[in-house]
């Protein structure tokens, strides 16, 4: 898909202001001034910041877009194929093992699918609200009471915590006592999908990825709402009002 402009970009997501004051900034020393990470400044603290996300978000929407609708698809494929097996309308074992087994193998890989997928999607999203953090100065307080917040817990909260999840799931599938980082995660997803921390037998009840879950409830399957829940967070983290 093309690449939207930056002045679409801003139009689309009300960041309009943004067109003024994206200057190049002197130190008081008069020199040039440059970001943390060696890129020339435009604009204040706020503006570069969010000048900066805006870029990088733009770059990285089609990649989110055609992540998004395979993950989709594979996502509703796996609760069409495990739906019909609960209510018992799918291939028994003992009638057609062949059948069974072909089954099983299409929930496995549109599981695996609509999670990696949806991982991926989280991760690239995480990278950009990581680095609009850093670019902001932003405290952890301000990360976690930044808008729009899903039980209890910010967007960014929810996609950091996704993303730990995607990258160290065989990592969580392994431990008996989280580690603080993890149950930290933990604590957040199952917040998130209203499920326990932990199992009656203590055991971390989140053991595989769960990415495609997590998305499926706070989009509802919708990418400009995905999309939309961005640039409201990207907004209140910079206090962009």
């Amino acid at each position: 898909m093309p690449i939207h402009g930056f002045d679409e970009t801003l139009a689309r997501f009300g960041l309009e202001r943004l067109k003024v004051g994206l200057d190049l900034q002197l130190t008081k020393s008069g020199d040039i001034a440059i970001t943390r990470d060696g890129d020339l400044q435009f604009g204040n603290r706020q503006g570069n910041a969010l000048f900066r996300f805006v870029e990088r978000w733009r770059h990285s929407e089609s990649s989110i877009g055609e992540l998004f609708l395979p993950m989709l698809k594979a996502g509703r494929r796996l609760i069409e194929l495990t739906s019909a097996r609960e209510r018992g309308e799918a291939p028994q074992l003992h009638l057609d093992p062949n059948a069974y087994h072909e089954t099983t193998e299409a929930i496995v890989e549109a599981d695996l699918l609509s999670a990696t997928l949806a991982g991926a999607i989280f991760v690239i999203l995480n990278n950009l609200f990581y680095r609009l953090k850093l670019d902001l100065n932003a405290t952890d307080d301000d990360w976690r009471v930044a808008t729009p917040v899903i039980q209890g817990f910010s967007f960014g909260q929810i996609t950091n915590a996704a993303a730990a999840n995607f990258r160290h799931y065989d990592e969580w599938a392994a431990t008996k006592s989280p580690k603080p980082t993890q149950l930290d995660s933990m604590n957040v997803l199952c917040g998130v999908l209203a499920r326990p921390v932990q199992s009656q037998h203590g055991i971390p009840t989140i053991r595989e990825n769960i990415c495609w879950k997590v998305l499926e409830v706070i989009t509802q399957g919708s990418l400009i709402s995905f999309h939309e829940m961005s640039f409201v967070y990207a907004k209140s983290l910079a206090k962009f009002h």
